[in-house]
């Protein structure tokens, strides 16, 4: 399967086998389902519910009959709301009374991957047999981990009738999550689908009909009660803050096994997971730091790389990102989404040195790296100067040169156009906020002169980024206003030089008629006066030519009058 979707096509062609049609006993449709085994299809618990029947039909199976169905009340995880309003849950298990052919059914798939085209099948008003919908994965919504789905025109906005289809990844042609519910209200732009990994958080078993590799290395897992080792608050915050996505991308720490270092490393781990994140670890750590716990979803991949080659790794996240033809690390950069991993034992895997240029190369491609090495030593010391340190570095004294640029090249160069011509009607509001910019950026320029050392540290890195991408932007506005007013001075000599090139010619036609050739001096003096004021009025110098190239082209004494 190759990464442009050839096969997902093809299927949107016709019904999948597998899709449910989800009725009332009378035929009503409710909305739709995955058909995971010949006697079980998930969908969606708003759909449907404990104590009720229903019927469900394979409409991509022709002469199939509906069959009777019902939902138990342990395999109905309605949805609710916490104290942020973020919503979770929202999924259910239907059991069949009587078993469907096996060869319909489909498994899930647990891939990292919360960006990117997919399609999603479902039932909307009218449209009994159903139809395909596109959309492109947005990001991660809330604490559940549900994820924004964005429609590919409005028309394909998930109706009700699509909640609980499956949404089927283009680029591994796998069922990757169901369909939850879509924005209420006009002018709602997006659904909301909940990820293979979300949906096995709340109905576990749904891993007998579940492939794809899993994110957490089963060695990294652990429990979260109290005897299962004590919190170390400070490196807790320290990683939660990583997860969250805080500070510089690439964090270097030594975590010596066992410990309660690297207890606190499992557990942050195990609450990042979509998957091993439940309702029962949140529990228990409710009363702990807030601050200690990392959001669910905020990685892709942990292992432990302890006895690993670097072609090893590779395979690992190539399996988690989708990756099946060609794992080559620079084909990370194309990627839908940067990959965010957690690799441990990085100082004792089996070649250390090839593993540090992989690492390398991922954290130019845009990855997050969380690097935990057993022991401190040279290797971890490496590793944070040619991750951390020297990038980190670089990238402030990019920012110096890129303040330089707008200070001491940009702004100069504006301000020197602005005394040569004036800006164009309706432009001067984008000068002014050029100028602006300038202005705040000698202000910033002078406060890094004298910012503390900490204020440069990996975890403030946040602060560098805002400064660049301020920084960049008045860059942005400033090349943007300095081309319109360069535009202006290139028709300021095109109009001189009109001006000049007319100027012999009329005055041999003007001869002939006496005092013409007065009248049409006073015209050329009064263009060149005001091409040559500064700042010059493109409009005024540009009327002026007219006139004067239109009484230059005026061959009649009688012509002058009327002119």
């Amino acid at each position: 399967m190759t990464r442009t979707g050839e096969r997902v096509v093809a299927s949107r062609l016709r019904t999948p086998r597998w899709i449910a049609r989800i009725e009332t006993p009378d035929g009503r449709v409710l909305g739709a389902g995955v058909l995971l085994a010949p006697d079980r299809v998930l969908t969606a618990a708003h759909v449907v519910g404990p104590g009720h029947r229903y019927a469900v039909r394979l409409v991509g199976v022709p002469g199939l009959d509906a069959v009777p169905a019902t939902v138990r009340p342990e395999e109905h995880v309605p949805q609710r709301e916490d104290t942020f309003g973020d919503r979770s849950g929202d999924l259910a298990l239907l059991r069949l009374a009587t078993a469907l052919p096996a060869e319909h059914t489909t498994r899930l798939y647990r891939l990292a991957a919360p960006h990117g085209p997919v399609s999603m099948y479902g039932f909307p008003d009218g449209d009994d047999g159903g139809r395909w919908h596109g959309a492109t994965l947005v990001a991660a919504r809330g604490r559940d981990s549900q994820v924004q789905l964005r429609p590919l025109t409005p028309g394909e906005l998930a109706a009700p009738g699509f909640s609980g289809g499956g949404v089927v990844d283009h680029a591994t042609d796998q069922v990757i999550g169901i369909v939850l519910s879509v924005d209420e209200g006009p002018g709602s732009a997006f659904s909301y689908m909940s990820p293979t990994e979300t949906i096995l958080s709340h109905l576990p078993q749904v891993a007998a009909w579940t492939d794809g590799a899993e994110a957490v290395d089963p060695r990294l897992r652990t429990g979260t009660g109290p005897a299962a080792g004590r919190l170390d608050v400070p490196f807790a915050t320290e990683l939660a803050s990583w997860f969250r996505g805080e500070g510089w991308p690439v964090l270097v720490t030594v975590v010596p096994a066992p410990g309660d270092r690297a207890w606190t490393l499992q557990r942050a781990v195990t609450l990042a997971d979509r998957e091993l994140r439940t309702h029962r670890n949140t529990s228990a750590v409710s009363q702990d730091p807030p601050e200690t716990v990392p959001p669910a979803g905020a990685h892709d991949l942990a292992l432990d790389v302890k006895g690993l080659t670097a072609a090893e790794v590779m395979d690992r996240i190539a399996e988690r990102l989708g990756i099946r033809d060609d794992p080559r690390p620079e084909r990370l950069g194309s990627l839908r989404l940067p990959l965010a991993a957690v690799l441990v034992a990085v100082d004792q895997a089996a070649e250390p040195e090839a593993l540090l240029a992989l690492l390398e190369r991922l954290a130019r491609e845009g990855a997050r790296l969380l690097l935990a090495f057993r022991g401190p030593g040279e290797p971890a010391t490496r590793a944070a100067e040619l991750l951390v340190h020297r990038p980190l570095r670089a990238r402030w004294a990019r920012l110096h040169a890129e303040l330089s640029c707008v200070t001491d090249e940009l702004g100069p160069a504006l301000e020197d156009r602005r005394h040569r011509v004036l800006p164009a009607p309706g432009s001067r509001a984008l000068l002014d906020r050029a100028e602006g910019g300038v202005r705040r950026s000698r202000m910033l320029r002078a406060w890094l002169a004298h910012t503390p050392d900490r204020d440069r540290e990996p975890a403030r890195a946040g602060l560098l980024f805002t400064f660049e991408e301020a920084v960049g932007r008045r860059r942005r506005r400033l090349e943007q206003a300095i081309g319109l007013l360069d535009a202006r001075l290139r028709r300021r000599e095109e109009l001189l030089g009109r001006v000049g090139a007319e100027w012999p010619l009329c005055r041999q036609r003007a001869a002939a008629h006496g005092d013409r050739v007065m009248a049409a001096y006073r015209l050329y003096e009064q263009a060149v006066s005001l091409l040559r004021q500064t700042p010059c009025d493109i409009e005024r110098a540009e009327t002026a030519v007219e006139r004067f190239v239109g009484f230059c082209s005026t061959n009649a004494p009688e012509e002058e009058g009327a002119s």
